[in-house]
């Protein structure tokens, strides 16, 4: 298990679901020696009308996690790498070099929420479906990173709906490659603030290009940017690398 822990929103089986996964073992999957799915459903007991959990509910969840990962981790070797709530149930998934006392595991856990209706299964999944199933699209990892940085600008007292100068990366494999996509941004009113070409770590994608717009940063807003170059620059075989802004507070509250 990875530090590097984060949620989305899907749709998963038609129903809106937040799924929290473990982003840092991405590279590292699959493992060979936990080809073993373990995974246990748990009912919620008071789901809202989208069926999602309630504030309320989510600290007694929590605690159920911590138990089922505690013990399960220790009777049965396993690797716990993602839940996804949705549908009226939280489920978790664990892998493992072997089912072992899986069933016995969870109902001690759960000895303690005997309130909580609950089950249980596993499958040999060596190629590891299920883990690269809840792993975010590449449009969802952006969306995450957005909201880490809208966050961050937060904490500084940030009004995310002032226009401010917004910069944004993106990187090509060539100069022709740059230079196109360059002039598609310059024509939706991007300006060119640097071109340079990265000589150490730069893998396939050494041309870099840094754009500027003044733009609002609200959520709504800032994802149809970024998700918009996401696309432009995949289509000259490059990469969008995120973005960054002054903190703008809005004087009127000051």
């Amino acid at each position: 298990m990875s530090d590097e822990w984060d949620f989305y929103f899907a749709r998963v089986n038609d129903a809106i679901s937040s799924i929290f996964v473990d982003l840092g073992i991405r590279t590292e999957v699959p493992v060979e020696t936990r080809p073993w799915l373990l995974w246990v459903w748990v009912q919620l007991q008071a789901a809202k009308p989208d069926g999602l959990a309630t504030n309320e509910e989510a600290r007694r969840l929590n605690e159920i996690g911590e138990a089922l990962d505690s013990t399960i981790s220790a009777t049965c070797g396993a690797q716990l790498v993602g839940r996804i709530t949705g549908n009226g149930r939280r489920e978790f998934y664990f892998y493992a070099a072997e089912p072992g006392e899986l069933t016995a595991s969870v109902a001690a856990a759960m000895k303690t929420f005997s309130e909580y209706k609950y089950g249980t299964g596993s499958t040999f999944q060596p190629e590891w479906e299920q883990y690269l199933m809840l792993y975010p699209s590449e449009t969802n990892l952006e969306r995450m990173q957005n909201r880490r940085v809208l966050e961050a600008l937060a904490e500084e007292g940030d009004a995310h709906e002032i226009p401010r100068k917004v910069d944004h990366w993106l990187y090509f494999g060539d100069e022709a490659s740059r230079a196109a996509c360059r002039e598609t941004l310059v024509a939706i009113d991007f300006a060119v603030e640097d071109e340079a070409v990265v000589e150490e770590d730069a893998g396939d994608l050494p041309y870099v290009l840094v754009v500027s717009r003044v733009d609002s940063v609200d959520t709504h807003t800032i994802n149809g940017i970024t998700l918009e170059l996401q696309r432009l620059a995949g289509e000259y075989c490059g990469r969008y690398d995120g973005w960054e802004c002054p903190v703008t507070r809005d004087e009127a509250v000051q």
